[in-house]
């Protein structure tokens, strides 16, 4: 019987039905309900009715023993009328929609998708965000059961979703499913949903565990290999021949199926990651260049997982898959009372199908810089400040792309006048460009782009223009429209604490960002203030809300089988290694920057060239370059390349501002020396104790994750890598996975950097086994262990040396380093010196404090910038946040414009104005 919780009366036509079957019912007018044709053993049953939480439960049900079981309703606490779901649904949702259905339904370019759709998709809300660790996140919530429609299997989904989650580990989503076997009175269609069932269940997990049960994998063409260990120095080649044997060895039936717990249940055991090989198809992959089948990997979790006789698992969630099973999604999805028949036939593969999603995949990596500077022109001397966000067609893969942000000046010739390199942090850039006081007037542009756009289409480099004005003319006004474009479902509020202020006066802002239901939202915002009468009112570049329309309209790219520019982590080098004879050689390439600040060894190929990334350092560096034979001494030369930068676009963009002369020049204002300034915000300096470096990880900051002494005894004895390797999934021996899409860096031996009492280990080139950073740290003593701090993708501050992670480890033996310890001095004989350009500082923007009277402050305030913040954020719980600064001279009208994107990456933007009287 299925009732209401609240009132106990019965619920009438309410669905009963068994999760991922077609088997299912509704109840009479006394909500009672009977189920026939169930067939026995472990299932989940679930019952579902408009207007109320669906409720599903596990059942076990013995062999001729009838089972009665009630369900008691919740009704939903809120019910979204068609009116409020339908205001919500905008440009941004509709992306979020097809990032959603790639995931949930599948790949759109998969034979199956095509034919299946979401009939209610405006029954979904999507979120976007950061995880308390700072891990992306894309979720959505539902809040009716999802129908989907499968022309192709001939079947509809009532999908009751409790949960859709992704990260960049992986994605997770659940919920009782019930199918619907649907009608046709055409016998070819019935022919075909009949054939497509069939294809769908071939090469499946489903397909496989019954194989195995069944123990004719060679009759269904399954081949499965496990992976084998293999030392720290092993590189895995993409050559199948060759790794099996190797990385892999053949998996044996014997021992690995057991018994269930009942009857018609077994378990399939196996502790180490399975290889699956499907040759009943061809398929194109990209593992492997000697195989052209599908290859899929399974690892089961806790070493087992117990399956149906017809290879249902009965927990997914002991299972994880990659490969060539993980693509199939609910568009491949069959009830697990569906039977196949003796004959399978395959999907026609093509290598354009192949093509296409592998467009996908790069779409996913597309990258692409907005700039917002302080104002819409510029003088000859004046600096330019600005801020950049990175849009990212998906945010997920924000932390995998590039750190290195390049800015150009580019003039009405369409020549590079001016180039400065940039960090990018956590997606943000900020930064400023000194323009020469003799620069001439004219229409300039900027440029900014990254290394690895230069793979993808030249329409994705940003462009923005630069007006330079003569100092003798000046800027008239124009009408802007359309200045405010936040978010409707988001509220911007600036405030002050007065209504009218006089020149030098100090101004208290306030402002804060909440939603339509006045929750707090978390935002990272850019804040300039200009004076309307030094800075006119004239059409802009395009807003960060303008410019987010490219992920919104976000489409595949053509598909490159070979990038050809790497993905920067930081400052880069490449180049070529000569040998004695000036003949290009494989060799493995000893970078040293300066005294030692930074080092790693990379390896050239076979035509000596080489690359490396994640030099951290401003304006420039010396580096030194050379091999190492084995005596330990230098060979040979090494000849920098010169980096490839992008042909500047042959119509670039102006803004046609309307100038007029003017009889004096116009005043370009600089902070006196003497003159106390105001920093983007006050600091309040208060006594406290000096801590060690140790507990300030010498200065490196804080990690990814820091394992203490606690923890370290708690781990009975293991050693400093098992503790590691538990505690981090995806960090191993040999560092963290880290993907570069680009070029490799050669046939390295990737290996974390590891650091004892603040003390680099040193370790040879490449490593020799047994001896590395790792290998000492398994040989350390737990007991001796205070704490252990791992770097993954904070590892930047580290260089290039924490490419593949940091360990750093304190002892109980440890301690400080030795103040008076003389530094190392490195003999730059036989190594090949060059000075390598590096980040352009960032300067603070500085403003005049007039709290106290001084003698410099009877200079005339001209500013044209009256206040610039790059980088100012809401707080997560309240959503405020406030700055302050001083007036200048003039009696006028401030333009106060706030733009940046919040937590979800949702643009905001907001314009406000404040009044200087006399």
């Amino acid at each position: 019987m299925v009732i209401d919780s609240a009132t106990g009366s019965p619920l009438p036509f309410a669905n009963v039905f068994v999760d991922n079957t077609t088997i299912g019912t509704v109840t009479d007018a006394d909500g009672k309900y009977v189920l026939k044709g169930v067939s026995p053993g472990k299932m989940t049953l679930a019952a579902s009715f408009v207007g109320y939480i669906t409720k599903a439960v596990s059942i076990d049900l013995k062999e001729g023993e009838p089972l009665q079981k009630d369900f008691s309703l919740t009704p939903q606490e809120k019910q979204l009328d068609e009116v409020e779901l339908t205001s919500r649904r905008d440009r941004k949702w509709e992306k979020q929609l097809e990032r959603f259905e790639e995931v949930f339904i599948g790949s759109r370019y998969d034979p199956l998708v095509n034919k299946t759709k979401i009939l209610n998709p405006w029954a979904i809300d999507f979120e976007e965000g950061k995880t308390s660790n700072g891990m992306r996140y894309f979720s959505a919530t539902f809040n009716q059961p999802l129908e989907v429609e499968n022309l192709a299997l001939g079947y509809k989904l009532i999908y009751h979703l409790n949960v859709f989650s992704q990260t960049r580990n992986g994605t997770l989503y659940q919920g009782p499913v019930q199918f619907i076997e649907m009608d046709t009175l055409f016998e070819d269609l019935s022919k075909k949903w009949v054939d497509n069932r069939q294809k769908a269940y071939q090469s499946s997990l489903r397909h496989l565990f019954k194989s195995m049960i069944r123990n004719d994998l060679s009759a269904q063409h399954f081949d499965i290999y496990q992976s084998k260990s293999f030392g720290l120095t092993y590189i895995r080649t993409n050559s199948f021949d060759y790794e099996r044997g190797n990385s892999i060895e053949a998996f044996s039936l014997d021992r690995a199926i057991r018994p269930g717990q009942q009857i018609g249940e077994f378990k399939i055991v196996s502790s180490k990651r399975l290889e699956v090989h499907y040759t009943g198809m061809s398929w194109p992959n990209t593992y492997y260049h000697d195989v052209y089948h599908p290859i899929s990997w399974i690892t089961l979790k806790g070493g087992s997982t117990e399956v149906t006789s017809k290879g249902v698992p009965l927990d997914p969630s002991d299972i994880v898959i990659s490969g060539h099973m993980a693509r199939a999604r609910v568009a491949h999805l069959l009830p697990h009372n569906y039977t196949p028949g003796d004959t399978v036939s395959a999907f026609s593969s093509t290598e354009e199908i192949m093509i296409a999603q592998q467009q996908y995949k790069q779409n996913s990596l597309r990258e692409k810089p907005h700039l917002i500077t302080d104002k819409p022109y510029y003088y000859p001397g004046e600096t330019i400040w600005f801020s950049g966000q990175m849009l990212y067609q998906n945010a997920l893969m924000a932390d995998t792309l590039s750190r290195v942000l390049y800015v150009d000046v580019i003039n009405p010739f369409r020549q590079i006048v001016k180039t400065e390199v940039f960090p990018i942090e956590n997606g943000k850039v900020t930064g400023q460009l000194a323009l020469p006081s003799y620069i001439q007037a004219g229409d300039y542009n900027l440029r900014a782009y990254t290394r690895w756009m230069q793979n993808f289409p030249s329409s994705d480099i940003t462009y923005q223009p630069l007006p330079i004005i003569n100092l003798y003319e000046t800027v008239e006004n124009t009408t802007v429209l359309g200045a405010n474009m936040t978010d409707p479902d988001l509220l911007i509020t600036i405030s002050t604490d007065k209504d009218r202020y006089r020149p030098r006066d100090k101004v208290q802002v306030s402002l804060s960002v909440m939603d339509a239901d006045g929750g707090a939202i978390s935002s990272n915002l850019t804040v300039s203030i200009t004076d309307t009468l030094r800075v006119a009112s004239v059409p802009t570049s395009p807003t960060l809300q303008q410019a987010y329309n490219w992920v919104l309209n976000g489409r595949p790219t053509p598909y490159f089988t070979q990038p050809q520019h790497q993905i920067e982590y930081g400052v880069s080098v490449s180049g070529q290694f000569l040998n004695k004879k000036g003949e290009p050689e494989a060799a493995n390439i000893t970078i040293v920057q300066g005294e030692y600040e930074d080092y790693g060894v990379v390896a050239a190929d076979s035509t000596g060239k080489f690359w490396a990334s994640g030099l951290q350092f401003n304006d420039s560096s010396a580096m030194a370059m050379a091999a190492i034979n084995e005596k330990g001494r230098p060979y040979g030369s090494v000849v920098l390349a010169k980096q490839a930068v992008p042909e500047v676009k042959a119509q670039l963009t102006n803004l046609n501002l309307t100038v007029k002369e003017q009889e004096l020049p116009q005043p370009i204002f600089s902070l006196p020396n003497d003159v106390d300034y105001t920093l983007l915000n006050e600091v309040v300096v208060e006594s406290s104790k000096i801590e060690p470096l140790s507990e300030r990880n010498y200065g490196f900051g804080p990690g990814d994750k820091t394992f203490t002494q606690e923890d370290i005894q708690r781990s009975s004895g293991q050693g400093v890598m098992s503790i590691i390797e538990r505690g981090m999934p995806g960090f191993n021996r040999n560092g963290m996975y880290r993907k570069n899409y680009g070029t490799a860096r050669g046939n390295y031996y990737p290996t974390p950097l590891v650091i004892i009492d603040g003390q680099r280990f040193q370790e040879q080139a490449p490593p020799e086994p047994g001896n590395t950073g790792v290998d000492y740290l398994d040989r350390l003593n737990p007991a001796d262990i205070k704490s252990v701090t791992v770097y993954t993708y904070n590892a930047g501050v580290f260089g290039m040396a924490g490419f593949d992670g940091v360990i750093m480890v304190e002892t109980n033996l440890g301690g400080e380093r030795k103040q008076n310890e003389k530094p190392t001095i490195f003999n730059k004989d036989g190594f090949s010196l060059y000075t390598i350009k590096g980040y352009t500082p960032a300067q603070e923007f500085r403003a005049p404090n007039y709290s106290q009277r001084k003698e410099s402050h009877s200079e005339p305030d001209t500013r044209t910038t009256i206040y610039w913040n790059p980088a100012l954020t809401t707080d997560s719980e309240t959503g405020k946040a406030g700055f302050s600064f001083y007036a200048a001279d003039s009696p006028t009208v401030y333009r106060i414009v706030v733009e940046g994107m919040t937590e979800d990456n949702t643009p905001v933007r907001e314009v406000r104005y404040l009044q200087v009287s006399k």
